[in-house]
């Protein structure tokens, strides 16, 4: 558990974007993230960027993305040093984490049980569904990797060790896809935290990702997700979620040890585990 536990906490740099090249998974930062992006000046005090010439020494806001090593983490902040309050709700996100892989395991389930995750998000009540997610993903014959372009296109920005974990998560998919126990029909999920901040004003949207072994079924037929020679769309469906952070989870971030688990998270897996049959029942 404490090795699982450490690729949870563990985050790696994902590389960034231009502020005004990034879309808010998040409905309610969406809202307010300006067509005029703001520029941030070399004093940290923040500028319109319109056509004003006294900003000539500004520099263009970015984007910094973060991973963590199991691919289930994702920020997306515009400021490198996170303040109080967005701080305890990505913190609330890992515990909350954390506490979804135990219970799942300990009921015999993996990572990529669709119908597990779904239970676990309908029925825990940290949840509030947004929007169903479908994006027709394009992959382009030629040297690229098709799991190259997918991750590419679902995570603009990854680089490096980051996109390294994606990858590896693909192939894990691909992995289940190929598994016996899996028929053509059988949903595999994938779930997606995505804590995103702007200027100090944090927000978390979930995303499941899912698919079948038949919609997936011309991607998987590439080994290792190598190059290939046609061109095809791949479409990615997922179910997007607002994650509503309870204060009993916020508060108990700040004091999480994995290594000296309280009854509190005990009894939070308690919890989350009464909301899935075990496996072999």
């Amino acid at each position: 558990m404490s090795t699982v536990n450490s690729q949870i906490t563990d985050f790696v740099e994902c590389g960034r974007i231009p502020l005004k090249n990034y879309k808010f998974n998040s409905p309610t930062l969406d809202k307010h993230h300006s067509v005029t992006i703001p520029k941030v000046h070399p004093h940290g005090l923040m500028m319109a960027a319109a056509n004003d010439e006294t900003n000539t020494g500004d520099s263009e806001q970015s984007v910094l993305f973060r991973m963590n090593q199991t691919g289930n983490i994702y920020y997306a902040t515009t400021t490198p040093q996170l303040n109080e309050e967005t701080k305890k709700l990505f913190d609330s996100v890992t515990v909350l984490f954390t506490a979804f892989t135990k219970a799942l395991r300990d009921n015999g389930f993996t990572l990529f049980d669709y119908e597990a995750w779904t239970n676990l998000i309908g029925k825990s009540n940290y949840f509030v569904e947004v929007q169903k997610f479908q994006k027709n993903l394009e992959i382009k014959s030629g040297t690229m990797s098709i799991d190259t372009q997918i991750v590419e296109q679902l995570l603009p920005g990854l680089t490096g060790s980051s996109l390294g974990i994606a990858k590896n998560i693909l192939s894990a998919l691909s992995g289940e896809f190929a598994s016996s126990s899996a028929d053509e029909e059988t949903k595999i999920g994938h779930i997606l935290f995505i804590c995103e901040e702007l200027f100090g004003a944090p927000s978390v949207t979930v995303r499941l990702f899912f698919a079948s072994k038949k919609s997936h079924k011309e991607t998987i037929s590439n080994p290792c997700y190598k190059a290939t020679h046609t061109s095809f769309e791949q479409l990615q469906e997922s179910n997007t979620f607002l994650f509503v952070s309870p204060d009993t989870i916020a508060e108990f971030a700040a004091k999480f040890d994995p290594e000296k688990v309280p009854e509190d998270f005990n009894n939070l897996i308690k919890h989350l585990s009464d909301l899935i049959k075990p496996k072999s029942a």
